[in-house]
């Protein structure tokens, strides 16, 4: 059975009742609130005493999957009920994931095991908040999971050493449309970018206002959405890898294109300041013809919000209509673990479980993730993953090296190219040339205190980013 208890924290300031909770699929929800009277069965003595006594080891583990917790509660079921020496008590938490990992690591009180937030690798890394897995590693967790065809530096680890393992990924964005209304007009997804702002045109004085071309939820990162990774196949991104410093000036068309479809008026009402789940219910209402995302939309639009209609997934278009360079997917589902938990083995051993075949076979044909190794991907029976099948890893797919990460003045990048894509919206040339000088001034900044360091390919491949040859500058 599942053990759930108050998670008390004892953390100041931390939102004086930090909800902790999830949905499952079904719609049902469990929660529990934090208090501060976390030292009592955490302490030493008390640990020392329960395990003198036979009672099982308690692995808490945190987890921000929502999407999830149906299967993961009867996963963490069936382990608590057939193991006879660790309990697992799983916590979803919905609110300021990573700065509560932080503050509990501060406070002495943090889970056991976590699940990954692949930003902070390197930071929860050096702040001593996770530990190596690399001395725990067992031969069948890496045939599963194939761990050394997957370190990528920085993102899961750091030289020779691994802090999480991806047991699975999300695909790379693509085009969502409703086929009902491509159909009825004739049309198909177009593969060069420019040709788009005519269909959604189209669509749109079809529509005679119950439906509009396209959809961008304005408020929830619609440049990271899927113009950004349209931007990768026409072999454009931010960091130039070969000179080791940023440049933004190749996303030029792409803003220039949002600003066709914006003049053009086939652009659903209201989508610069919409959300990502009202745009996803609008689409799923049939009221916009193309919507773009990556593979988590296979759930959303059969589970949180049933499309109304057909709809349909196609590759994204590109500036020429050919594949230049790869498009980023993004290794996910796996787990941290605590560099201050009391049992490090027995965290191991729920990690090890969490990453199991058994665990992974029936996690991927829920359609929850992809595979993101081979090993897994010949024995997942993709007849059962439904929707998700369709955004399967394409060929063009790969994961790029972590660029530096620096804190440059004034706006983010994807919020500041975003805003020069609106009709009303700042100069593109000069959002571009501000973007160039506030990033490359921050990198040469930190690179010199130490920072980061600057990452040079000089043998970059744009379709096999990762296969470059890697330097780690200091200057």
């Amino acid at each position: 059975m599942r053990r759930k208890r108050l998670v008390s924290l004892g953390l100041a300031g931390l939102m004086a009742a930090s909800v902790l909770g999830g949905c499952s699929s079904g719609g049902s929800t469990t929660t529990a609130a934090a208090d501060s009277t976390a030292a009592g069965d955490s302490s030493a003595a008390t640990e020392a005493k329960k395990e003198a006594s036979g009672d099982k080891v308690t692995v808490t583990v945190w987890t921000n999957n929502r999407h999830d917790l149906e299967y993961m509660n009867k996963v963490v079921d069936d382990f608590n009920n057939s193991n006879d020496h660790i309990e697992i008590e799983y916590v979803v938490q919905t609110e300021n994931y990573e700065n509560l990992i932080t503050m509990a690591t501060t406070s002495g009180q943090a889970p056991d095991v976590f699940g990954m937030t692949a930003s902070k690798t390197v930071e929860f890394a050096n702040n001593g908040i996770i530990q190596s897995l690399n001395q725990y590693l067992t031969d069948t967790y890496k045939t599963v999971n194939e761990v050394e065809e997957h370190m990528y530096e920085g993102l899961n680890s750091i030289g020779d050493e691994i802090y999480w393992v991806p047991c699975g990924k999300r695909s790379g964005a693509r085009i969502i449309y409703n086929k009902e209304i491509f159909d009825n007009l004739g049309l198909e997804v177009p593969t060069k970018l420019s040709d788009m702002v005519g269909i959604a045109q189209q669509i749109t004085e079809a529509g005679n206002g119950d439906y509009y071309g396209i959809i961008f939820p304005g408020a929830s990162g619609p440049f990271e959405r899927w113009l950004e990774h349209s931007a990768e196949k026409s072999g454009v991104t931010r960091y130039d890898y070969v000179n080791g410093k940023f440049d933004f000036s190749g996303y030029k068309p792409f803003l220039e294109f949002v600003r066709e479809l914006y003049a053009a008026n086939a652009v659903f009402p209201g989508s610069s300041s919409m959300k990502i789940d009202p745009a996803r219910v609008q689409f799923a209402e049939g009221h916009a013809g193309i919507h773009g995302n990556a593979s988590q939309e296979a759930t959303v639009l059969t589970e949180q919000f049933p499309a109304q209609m057909e709809w349909g997934v196609a590759d994204l278009p590109t500036l020429d209509g050919t594949i230049k360079g790869a498009q980023a997917c993004t290794p996910n589902n796996g787990y941290m673990m605590s560099a201050i938990t009391k049992h490090p083995q027995e965290a191991w051993e729920v990690i090890e479980y969490f990453g199991s075949e058994e665990v992974l076979k029936g996690y991927l044909e829920g359609g929850y993730t992809l595979p993101m190794s081979k090993y897994m991907e010949e024995r997942v029976d993709m007849s059962k993953v439904g929707r998700m099948a369709d955004f399967a890893g394409a060929d063009y797919e790969a994961v790029y090296p972590e660029v530096p990460a620096v804190s440059p003045e004034g706006e983010d990048w994807r919020d500041a190219l975003w805003n020069a894509c609106l009709p009303e919206g700042p100069d593109i040339d000069e959002t571009i040339e501000k973007l160039n000088k506030s990033y490359n001034d921050a990198l040469d900044k930190e690179t010199k205190m130490g920072k980061v360091k600057r990452l040079v390919i000089q043998d970059y491949d744009p379709m096999h980013p990762n296969d470059g040859t890697m330097e780690y500058l200091t200057e």
